[in-house]
């Protein structure tokens, strides 16, 4: 497996249950070439051990090809959400720190 691919899994694995965090907070805390998109890539191929649900889009849209099965898992989880397939960014972003 990529390096890249699993320092991108160890951080989506460290978002907290009721948060998410951003394809591009991600790149930008490695830092992934092509930045959002990378991690977009990284996340099309993610091991069913990593909470991939968690990752949305900076704006809080939810744009993965599971975005029903997506936003059904965030909303058990308890991420606040605007509406339909956005969640509300704002209250359920989880702050990246790096160790």
């Amino acid at each position: 497996m990529d390096t890249q691919y699993i320092a991108i899994y160890a951080i989506v694995a460290r978002i907290p249950e009721g948060k998410v965090s951003t394809y591009g907070s991600i790149a930008r805390a490695i830092p992934v070439p092509r930045g959002a998109r990378g991690v977009g890539w990284a996340m099309a191929h993610c091991p069913q051990n990593i909470p991939w649900w968690r990752v949305v889009s900076a704006s809080g849209r939810i744009t993965s090809p599971q975005a029903a099965l997506q936003e059904e898992i965030l909303r058990h989880e308890g991420v606040l959400m605007h509406g339909p397939g956005v969640v509300n960014i704002h209250e359920s972003l989880w702050q990246l720190t790096i160790e």
